[in-house]
C-alpha cells in the first residue's frame, strides 16, 4: 500500500486508534479488575494530554494545571504497577517493564541524542527487543484466553506506532 495515502489518512487512524482506547476503558470497567480498569484510564489520559500538548489543542484548563494533570498520573504508574506485584498478575508485571523500558529508550532518544546517535546498532535492538516482547505479551495472553488484554496489547502496540511514532513518516525516510 502506498505509504503516502496511508500518512494523508493518520489523523483519522489516530481518532480511531483514541476512539479504540477509549472503549477499552469501558471494557475493562466491565468485564476486568478496576486496577487494570484504572490502569488504562491512566495511559490513555496520558497519551491524550501529549497530543492535545503536540497538536497545540487548546483545553480548558490551563497550561499549569495540565502539567499538574500529568505528574499526577505519571505518579500512579507506579502505584499501579505495585498494585500488580500484591497480586501476583506476571503478565501484567512483565507487560509494564516492557512498557518502562520503552519509555527509557524514548527519554534516552529525546534527552541524549549524541549517545543514542553514537550507539545506533545498540538503541535500535533494545528498541526491537522491546517491541518484540510486547509482542510476545500479546501471544502469551491469547496462550491464556485473556482476550481482552491480548486485545488491548496489539492495540497499544499500535496506537503507540501510529500515534507515537508515526510510523508512516518513519518508514517514508527509511525508505529514502
Amino acid at each position: 500500500m502506498n505509504l503516502t495515502y496511508l500518512a494523508s489518512r493518520l489523523p483519522k487512524l489516530k481518532l480511531m486508534i483514541v476512539t479504540l482506547l477509549a472503549i477499552n476503558i469501558l471494557l475493562f470497567a466491565v468485564f476486568d479488575t478496576l486496577l487494570s480498569t484504572l490502569d488504562t484510564l491512566i495511559w490513555v489520559l496520558l497519551l491524550l494530554s501529549y497530543e492535545f500538548e503536540a497538536l497545540n489543542i487548546r483545553l480548558p484548563i490551563s497550561q499549569k494545571q495540565l502539567l499538574m494533570l500529568r505528574r499526577t498520573l505519571i505518579l500512579l504508574i507506579p502505584l499501579v504497577f505495585i498494585g500488580y506485584v500484591l497480586d501476583s498478575a506476571w503478565l501484567d508485571i512483565s507487560n509494564s517493564l516492557l512498557w518502562f523500558g520503552l519509555i527509557c529508550l524514548l527519554e534516552l532518544e529525546i534527552h541524549q541524542p549524541t549517545w543514542v546517535a553514537a550507539h545506533q546498532q545498540l538503541f535500535w535492538q533494545s528498541t526491537m527487543l522491546v517491541f518484540v516482547g510486547l509482542l510476545l505479551m500479546v501471544v502469551l495472553w491469547m496462550w491464556q484466553g485473556a482476550w481482552l488484554d491480548a486485545y488491548d496489547g496489539l492495540l497499544w502496540i499500535l496506537a503507540f506506532a501510529i500515534i507515537e511514532v508515526d510510523v508512516f513518516s518513519f518508514m517514508q525516510r527509511k525508505q529514502k
